[in-house]
């Protein structure tokens, strides 16, 4: 019995690190990559993303700072996470919004 137990309990955890990998896109972007020069935020000295406006909203009773980036190279979507991650560590407290135009019949976007 403590064997069955034992074998389900090993085939449960291997099967869950498997659905994880199959669901994350790889490895976490370093931060390191991404660099900001006035309002451009650079990936890998590349310009990614633009600052397009500095907006304020009242979200939840607290009057919060949003910032809209717009992206300036659409061909690395996958860089998106990292870059939010790093300009809200950098912005601590900013809710960061980033802005692309989505091609029509784009597979990747169908509602």
């Amino acid at each position: 019995m403590k064997k069955a137990f034992l074998l389900i309990g090993v085939l449960l955890l291997v099967g869950c690190g498997s659905i994880v990998k199959l669901f994350s896109k790889g490895s976490r972007i370093p931060k390191e990559d991404f660099s900001v020069q006035k309002n451009v935020v650079y990936y890998k000295e590349k310009p990614y993303a633009e600052l397009q406006a500095m907006t304020w909203s009242l979200d939840g009773g607290e009057l919060v700072r949003e910032k809209n980036f717009k992206l300036l190279n659409k061909e690395d979507l996958d860089i998106i996470g990292g870059m939010i991650d790093f300009l809200s560590e950098r912005h601590n407290g900013d809710e960061i919004e980033i802005e692309f135009n989505v091609e029509h019949d784009t597979e990747r976007f169908k509602l």
